[in-house]
């Protein structure tokens, strides 16, 4: 018994998504993996700030809920 390829479906294909943030590209190959992406790069446009994906502590959230408050005294 052959085997028997087919050469009409590629391997190896990308898929490009635009945003008005970034440049998505995402890189398929079907003989690493069927089920998604091999890699997925990112590229940033100017003057865009990539968001923080730093989660505040306990700590920081008690001293974002305290507002300081300024004591009335009265002068005599």
């Amino acid at each position: 018994m052959t085997k028997q390829t087919n050469l009409d479906k590629p391997t190896k294909w990308e898929i490009i998504y635009e945003t008005d943030e970034c440049t998505s590209i995402w890189r398929y190959d079907s003989k690493i993996t069927t089920n998604g992406p091999v890699s997925v790069d990112h590229k940033w446009k100017k003057g865009f700030e990539i968001p923080s994906n730093k989660k505040k502590t306990l700590g920081d959230l008690v001293n974002e809920s305290k507002k300081p408050t300024k004591s009335k005294t009265t002068k005599s």
